[in-house]
């Protein structure tokens, strides 16, 4: 067993040494959004679920060889997955020095990152991806769809199971072959950790609509394609990006790209639709994830649906920059699979996954009663984000990876389990244990 688990304050363990093999017994097992246990059981060997369910049914089918550990009053989840962070952007200083205690509007936001970026030190990003994996993964997070930041060797140990998408940035026609070169070499750096024995694997993402050229956009989507790699775009995060592309006008045009020396001012908008532009571009396919989406209609979203895309939302992030909040009751009641995520440290307080179920949770108007919503964004927080970013976790079935979280059960005392009471209790000091591929990554007393 692992050394570190065998330390924990609080866990009895029992049976003889066995590094391979373990069973973990909880108050709780709650394999998936549609199942509960109680007590449960999950047996893991060589960082896979070899069984899980019943206690009774997983000490039949696993070896008598396998340790126990004993989690009493804790629940045993899928791990939570952030399937939208940018960990090497950190909390951001105010234009005084001091830590900002709330982000400013959305443009000037994205002037300041862009300040930082270029006055960061050389390991300040590798530092951050650090830092900030380990707080996703002290929150319960053991998967996470990433925007790269301009280190990518910053993950080559990255605790978490990770999609690394690439960045392309480029407006005009001219830089786009420079654009995919680099982005091309970045995948090859970390399709290798990958080989290596890490734990990311590499994607590609067109920034968004008002920082990628059609051309770009067109040869990233080409690129994506040779290569069977999935595409992540932000996609109508504020109204700033909204006007531009309607227009060529606003603040995106008369601040972002002034501040940064480009001229746009040829630029008169995507003459149309969104789903039509994308469509039109090659990009509008299986494979392509798109982020934010909150001032999509709602028959742009079936469109964008129908021709494959699928979807991951931010509600915190939305609310920090006052972009509005994306239509969570529409997705829930028309039943479109989406999943979460946190934005950077940079918009939001944490990276807690809990944080943004609640938010989430607080924007729904629909019919649904507490109970079937909080299920339902529990799975946009697990398998749902597992499966947009292609990941092979998100449940605990025999054959998944060992990737789960024991916290305190939030079912205890009068009312017992519910994942409404889940979804409103559990905050991330809730957290005892994280497991990624079996090896315990986070453990707390």
């Amino acid at each position: 067993m692992n050394e570190k688990l065998r330390n924990v304050p609080g866990l009895e363990r029992n049976g003889s040494a066995h590094p391979r093999g373990t069973v973990y017994v909880a108050s709780r097992l709650v394999p998936d959004a549609s199942t509960v246990f109680s007590p449960g059981a999950l047996a893991v060997e060589d960082g896979v679920v070899v069984a899980a369910g019943p206690l009774a049914d997983v000490e039949r089918e696993a070896p008598a060889r396998f340790d126990r550990v004993d989690l009493p009053g804790l629940a045993i989840l899928p791990g939570l997955v952030n399937a939208h962070a940018h960990l090497s952007i950190p909390r951001l200083a105010d234009r005084d020095g001091a830590r900002a205690l709330s982000p400013p509007p959305f443009v000037e936001w994205i002037l300041r990152v862009v300040a930082w970026k270029r006055n960061a030190s050389p390991g300040e990003f590798a530092t951050n991806v650090e830092a900030a994996s380990r707080e996703a993964v002290s929150n319960g997070t053991t998967g996470v769809g990433e925007i790269a930041g301009p280190d990518v060797a910053a993950y080559a140990r990255c605790p978490l199971r990770a999609k690394v998408f690439v960045e392309g940035i480029g407006f005009h026609p001219e830089v786009a072959g420079t654009v995919v070169s680099s982005v091309e070499e970045a995948v090859a750096r970390i399709d290798a950790f990958s080989r290596a024995g890490g734990r990311v694997a590499p994607g590609i993402s067109p920034h968004t609509l008002y920082t990628v050229g059609f051309a770009l956009l067109q040869d990233l989507a080409r690129l994506a394609a040779r290569l069977d790699l999935p595409l992540a775009l932000h996609l109508a995060e504020s109204p700033a990006e909204m006007e531009f592309l309607a227009s060529g006008g606003g603040e995106v045009a008369t601040r972002l790209y002034p501040a940064v020396g480009k001229d746009v001012s040829s630029f008169r908008g995507i003459g149309g639709s969104i789903p039509s532009y994308l469509r039109s571009a090659g990009i509008l396919r299986e494979g392509l994830i798109l982020v934010h989406n909150v001032h999509l209609s709602r028959g742009d979203t079936d469109d964008l649906r129908a021709g494959g895309a699928t979807f991951v939302l931010c509600p915190r992030s939305n609310a920090a920059h006052q972009n509005g909040t994306p239509d969570v009751t529409h997705f829930v009641d028309a039943g479109i699979p989406f999943a979460l995520g946190t934005d950077s440290l940079g918009s939001v307080s944490s990276l807690s996954m809990w944080e943004e179920m609640r938010a989430a949770a607080g924007i729904y108007r629909g019919g649904l009663s507490g109970e079937d919503l909080c299920r339902s964004l529990f799975r946009a927080a697990t398998e749902n984000g597992a499966r947009v970013l292609g990941l092979p976790s998100g449940t605990l079935a025999a054959g998944a990876p060992a990737d789960f979280v024991a916290i305190g059960d939030p079912g205890r005392g009068p009312g017992g389990w519910s994942f409404s009471r889940m979804v409103e209790r559990v905050e991330d000091g809730d957290v005892r244990l994280t497991v990624i591929a079996g090896e315990p990554e986070h453990e707390r007393p």
